[in-house]
């Protein structure tokens, strides 16, 4: 994907070429002029501020925004570009490497050799740059070369913190338990509840939780994985494993009689571990 500024298209414009999997993550694009541009980038929990900018520029004075290592002799657009990047505490990344000439020169003509394309990062993200070069082979138009940056980051995902809250043991309701669970709920006067709805809803809801509680009791409150589950006892898992793996005999079958031998055995078995759970439930 390539964002391009420029008056008149095909001459004097800037550019940034993003690769189609990040294209997505770009949220902004700022057009200043036909030599300048910025695009906004948000990667892996980082924002990354990617400037084109027509100048060129080299030297050692600037040693804070730049690395020392450029092609050429530094113009007017190029101080300006270094104060530009010094007052916006950012460094500009292909001068930090030393390479051939061949990898520095951006721009290539009959009659002229120079690097007029820049790299700026912020300060702080400096370490994610592990290199920036031009590659000569690859070109946008028949001058200009292709400049990239690799950047190192490290996409992780945030696991969200699961506090264990104490639930209900619903499953563990039987015809004698639902007989004891309303005589309780008769004795509380959960349906002699009065006023407006609302009241009566909440009345009604709160006696059933405390009765439930009282009659069924509670689970531990662990969250995810069988682990915690106070059903996922040893019969339990003795009846899935046999299930999982006479899934897997029927996954292997090759000819049509295995596979028919091979599926009655695994609705047997599959028969036998909702079984086994539901039993589990209602202890």
């Amino acid at each position: 994907m390539l964002w391009y500024s420029g008056r008149v298209r095909g001459k004097n414009e800037v550019g940034i070429l993003v690769d189609k999997d990040l294209r997505e993550l770009v949220v902004e694009v700022k057009r200043v002029n036909d030599r300048l541009m910025a695009i906004k980038i948000v990667v892996g929990g980082y924002t990354l501020n990617v400037v084109s900018a027509y100048a060129p520029q080299g030297g050692r004075r600037y040693d804070d925004v730049h690395g020392g290592f450029g092609f050429g002799d530094r113009n007017g657009g190029g101080t300006s570009l270094l104060e530009y990047a010094k007052a916006f505490e950012l460094v500009i990344a292909n001068s930090y490497y030393s390479k051939k000439a061949e990898h520095l020169i951006t721009f290539w003509s009959a009659v002229a050799k120079t690097q007029i394309d820049y790299l700026l990062l912020q300060k702080c993200d400096r370490g994610l740059c592990t290199d920036c070069k031009v590659i000569p082979s690859e070109n946008l138009t028949t001058q200009h070369m292709l400049l990239i940056m690799d950047l190192k980051i490290r996409w992780t995902r945030k696991k969200r913190a699961m506090p264990g809250i104490p639930r209900v043991r619903w499953g563990a309701l039987t015809k004698d338990k639902a007989w004891e669970l309303g005589e309780k709920l008769l004795a509380m006067g959960a349906w002699r509840s009065s006023g407006d709805t609302s009241c009566m809803w909440s009345m009604t809801a709160n006696c059933i939780r405390e009765a439930a509680r009282e009659v069924l009791g509670v689970s531990k409150g662990f969250s995810g994985g069988h682990k915690g589950d106070w059903w996922w006892n040893e019969e339990v898992q003795r009846k899935v494993e046999a299930k999982k793996a006479t899934y897997l005999k029927l996954v292997e079958s090759i000819n049509e009689g295995q596979k028919s031998d091979n599926r009655e055995g695994y609705k047997k078995a599959r028969k036998e571990a909702k079984l086994a759970v539901t039993m589990a439930c209602c202890v």
